[in-house]
C-alpha cells in the first residue's frame, strides 16, 4: 500500500477540488484538476520506460573478509535513444545489500555509481541480483526490472589472533616422541648438522674453508650443513551441524581458520576436515587456499575426528564422544539463547567429561579474548 499512497492522495485531492469547483463555479480549480489528471496520466508509462534499456555491470573486490565493509561499483549503461533520469539500483550481493542512485544516464555514456556493503557474509560468490527502478518524473508510480550481474568475489571468514596451539595428535608426532617438541632435519636453519661436498647452488657463506683446504688442489669444496626445526603436523576437524544456529557455525569456521593460519605461520603441515558434504582440504596449503576453502564451507554431517589435533564443534544436543586431543566447544547459547542445543549445565558436564579423559577443553562464545589460546 505504501507504493499507492501518493497516487491515491493525488486522486483524492483532484476529486475534492472537482467537487469544490462544481459547487462554487471557480474555473481556476478546473485547471488545477486538469493538471493533476495530466500529471497522473504521464506518471503511469514514464517510470516503466525509464527502467527499460538499462544494463548493469558490477565491479567488486576479488577478496573480502566477513563483517568488514567493502565498496562495490555499478556501471549503468543506457542502450535506448533517450536519457534516463533518477535510476535507482538495489544490489543483493555477498549476503548483504546496497543501493545507489544515478541522476541521469545518457545514451552511450555509462554512469558509475558506488555503494558500500556494510556486513558481507562468508562465501564464494559468482554474482547477484540487481533491481533497477525508476520513479521519474513525479514519483507517483515506479517501473522495475530485475537483472543479474556476474562478479567473482571470495569473502573469507573472520579470523582472530591465536596465542598458541595445543599438542598434536599422537599419530602426528614423530616416532618415539609423544610430546609436542619439534625435531631437527637437514635444512638451512641455525644448528650444525654435518659437512658434505659442495653442490652447485649451495650458498658461499656455508663453505667450510678450512675443511676445503685439503681438497682445493683437486678443485673440491666442502660445505657445512645446518639443521632446521620441524614441527609435527596439525590436523583439524570442524563440525558444521545444521542444528546449530548460523552464527555458531560461523564461529566454528572462524576458529578453525584462525588455528590453521597460525599453524601455517609456524611452518607446520596442516590438514582439516569439515565433513563429507564439503570439499576435501586443498593439497597445497597456503593462507589463500586455506581461507578460500573455509569460505566455501557449508553445513555437513560431522567429520571423523579420531586422532585429530583439535575438534571444533557447536554445543548441539547431538553429540558424539570427543575423539581429538583438544576440543573447542562453541556455545550456541551465547548466539541464539535457548533452543534445541545444550543448556549451560550440559555444556559444563560435557567439558568435565572431556577433561576427565586427559584432553584439553575450551569454550568459545560470541566474544573472543585475543590472543586466543586453547
Amino acid at each position: 500500500m505504501k507504493g499507492f499512497a501518493k497516487p491515491i492522495f493525488v486522486v483524492s485531492l483532484g476529486f475534492v477540488l472537482y467537487l469544490i469547483a462544481s459547487n462554487v463555479g471557480a474555473g481556476w480549480l478546473y485547471v488545477v484538476v486538469a493538471a493533476l489528471v495530466g500529471m497522473l496520466l504521464v506518471s503511469v508509462p514514464l517510470p516503466w520506460l525509464g527502467a527499460r534499456r538499462i544494463e548493469v555491470k558490477r565491479q567488486a573486490p576479488i577478496v573480502a573478509t566477513a563483517g568488514e565493509p567493502f565498496e562495490c561499483v555499478l556501471e549503468l549503461e543506457n542502450t535506448g535513444r533517450l536519457p534516463r533520469f533518477m535510476i535507482e539500483a538495489k544490489d543483493s550481493f555477498a549476503g548483504d545489500g546496497g543501493r545507489a542512485v544515478a541522476v541521469r544516464v545518457r545514451r552511450g555514456k555509462p554512469e558509475t555509481v558506488r555503494y558500500t556493503l556494510e556486513n558481507p557474509r562468508r562465501g564464494i560468490y559468482g554474482g547477484g541480483e540487481i533491481v533497477v527502478e525508476s520513479r521519474a518524473p513525479f514519483g507517483l508510480f515506479y517501473g522495475r526490472r530485475k537483472l543479474r550481474a556476474a562478479s567473482e568475489t571470495v569473502v573469507y571468514p573472520r579470523t582472530f589472533d591465536v596465542a598458541g596451539l595445543p599438542p598434536s595428535a599422537d599419530r602426528d608426532a614423530e616416532p618415539g616422541d609423544g610430546s609436542e617438541s619439534s625435531t631437527l632435519h637437514r635444512g638451512h636453519g641455525g644448528e650444525f648438522w654435518g659437512v658434505r661436498e659442495y653442490r652447485p647452488g649451495d650458498p658461499a657463506r656455508l663453505v667450510a674453508w678450512k675443511r676445503s683446504a685439503r681438497g682445493l688442489p683437486s678443485g673440491r669444496l666442502a660445505v657445512i650443513e645446518l639443521a632446521r626445526e620441524m614441527h609435527p603436523p596439525f590436523t583439524l576437524a570442524m563440525n558444521l551441524d545444521a542444528a546449530a544456529p548460523p552464527e555458531a557455525r560461523e564461529m566454528v569456521v572462524s576458529a578453525g581458520a584462525s588455528l590453521l593460519l597460525y599453524a601455517l605461520g609456524e611452518g607446520r603441515e596442516v590438514n582439516a576436515d569439515a565433513g563429507p558434504d564439503n570439499s576435501p582440504f586443498p593439497d597445497e596449503s597456503t593462507p589463500d587456499t586455506v581461507l578460500t576453502w573455509c569460505a566455501g564451507l557449508r553445513t555437513s554431517r560431522p567429520p571423523d575426528a579420531e586422532g585429530t589435533s583439535v575438534e571444533i564443534r557447536p554445543s548441539t544436543k547431538k553429540r558424539e564422544n570427543a575423539q581429538a586431543r583438544a576440543v573447542v566447544l562453541v556455545s550456541c547459547q551465547e548466539f541464539a539463547g535457548s533452543g534445541p542445543w545444550m543448556p549451560p549445565e550440559q555444556e559444563r558436564e560435557f567439558m568435565k567429561s572431556v577433561e576427565a579423559e586427559g584432553r584439553r577443553m575450551a569454550r568459545l562464545g560470541a566474544e573472543v579474548a585475543e590472543p586466543w589460546r586453547i
